[in-house]
């Protein structure tokens, strides 16, 4: 277990590492901007000025917070997955698909199957990846990888032909799903729909599964040392392959969360990086299921701040994508300086 003072020296590397990046952001806006102190206001303070834009930075945090979470299992567990985007699809595919079809079941069992389906199949997609890795030795960043062109590839051919909508003209979806089973909103009038509570409700059982169940403190041992692991008894290889399962269950959550909160269908390319941002917001929580409901605000925050920023500004959303790189080389740089320091104090050296 990290001491204290080890939490608050990652802590306040974080919020350097933050503090870094959203500085790139604002000198790229004072070197080329014309108006920049509107383009700062934009960016910053109109995300938080009328609720509309505070339900649009709720609903985009929801899926960062269930991918975010997908990923922080399995790299818990010591895997470099970049496999949420393709399970997401997969999830929303097969949910979308039992809302279409099961539609003469009753709304709370109706809700459930669509909830179900999609994450069984984000997880037995999720499978294929593990069991290559654990049986096969197969490394799981290019597994996973490729899956996701697979996934992203053969929705988009069963939605473009055989699943597609006879009504939908030109558009790549399914047929809208019923109202019934659709996430309302929060609060009438405000945008943010109900997936926030079942993004919040995974937070709290991945929190207790990853720290207070055996599964968890197994995953986390062979994360940390699986070597160890196995001269304890544990099988290095169930565990790999159930966090990976766990991760693509999460990921198909967060497909078919929004879909229902926000798209209402299945559409060819729904996703935009979703499952990739997760890994971002994974790196930036340090694993950890609190964290990542920060960074996904915080990441869905900086999202909505570049939208408003292009609307009001002569400044383009893309200003938020140099954030999000800084973000990412920023932390993964107090990664590796935390991997030297703890090497070297190992060796007895000091730091």
């Amino acid at each position: 277990m990290k001491s204290v003072k080890d939490i608050y020296l990652e802590l306040s590397g974080i919020a350097i590492a933050v503090l870094l990046a959203l500085a790139c952001g604002f000198a790229v806006i004072l070197a080329t901007s014309s108006e920049p102190l509107t383009a700062l206001s934009s960016l910053i303070i109109d995300p938080v000025t009328n609720p509309f834009n505070i339900g649009t930075v709720i609903n985009k945090a929801v899926p960062l917070m269930l991918t975010g979470l997908a990923l922080a299992v399995v790299f818990q567990a010591g895997v470099f997955s970049m496999g949420a985007e393709g399970q997401l699809y997969m999830g929303g595919f097969a949910g979308a698909i039992a809302g279409i079809y099961f539609d003469a079941l009753p709304f709370w069992l109706h809700f459930v199957v669509i909830i179900g389906c999609a994450m069984a199949a984000g997880a037995l997609y999720a499978a294929i990846a593990g069991l290559l890795k654990t049986y096969a030795n197969a490394n799981e960043i290019v597994t996973t990888l490729m899956l996701n062109f697979v996934a992203i590839l053969t929705t988009s051919y069963f939605v473009n032909n055989v699943f597609k909508d006879p009504t939908s003209g030109g558009a790549a979806r399914m047929a809208y799903l019923s109202p019934e089973v659709l996430l309302s909103k929060l609060i009438p009038g405000f945008s943010a729909h109900g997936g926030i509570v079942i993004a919040l409700a995974a937070v709290v059982i991945v929190y207790l599964l990853l720290y207070k169940s055996p599964v968890g403190y197994e995953l986390r041992l062979v994360g940390k040392n699986g070597k160890f692991a196995t001269y304890g008894g544990i099988s290095k290889n169930r565990v790999l392959l159930t966090s990976i399962m766990i991760s693509g269950a999460l990921a198909g959550l967060a497909g078919i969360v929004e879909i229902l909160g926000i798209h209402g269908t299945f559409k060819e390319n729904f996703s935009a990086g979703l499952g990739f941002d997760g890994i971002i917001i994974a790196l930036l929580a340090r694993n950890h299921p609190i964290g990542i409901v920060v960074a996904s605000f915080f990441y869905a925050y900086i999202q909505v701040g570049a939208q408003t920023m292009q609307a009001g500004s002569d400044m383009p959303r893309e200003v938020a994508v140099i954030i999000q790189v800084m973000l990412v080389l920023l932390v993964s740089a107090q990664g590796i300086f935390n991997f030297m320091k703890h090497n070297m104090r190992k060796k007895g050296g000091v730091v």
